[in-house]
């Protein structure tokens, strides 16, 4: 018995933007890639909601980690990232904490 074939789905090629700006050939941005769709009431609101904060000290907390945890899952679920906030005693602990963390 032969399979049945499934739909096939080719990309259009579309040009590098990047690529055309630094050739010089375009100054404006390409009307394939304007959203004159939107809203302007809906990307105020927008521009209104907060970017989560996660406070480092708190996960590390016995008593307020859950909460916190919570929290960091939301941020990289709905947000794709979040604000770290870390309280230290002094300049240099908080400056290796960062640098250990993003290396």
């Amino acid at each position: 018995m032969e399979a049945k074939r499934g739909i096939q789905w080719s990309s259009i090629i579309v040009p590098s933007v990047q690529e055309m700006v630094e050739k010089n050939l375009i100054t404006t941005v390409p009307p394939r890639y304007l959203r004159s769709d939107l809203d302007k009431a809906e990307i105020d609101s927008d521009l209104r909601t907060e970017i989560p904060i996660i406070d480092m000290n708190l996960l590390c907390s016995s008593t307020s980690m859950d909460s916190e945890i919570d929290k960091l899952d939301f941020a990289c679920k709905e947000w794709g990232f979040f604000q770290a906030s870390l309280k230290t005693q002094t300049h240099s602990l908080k400056t290796y904490i960062i640098v250990d963390l993003f290396l």
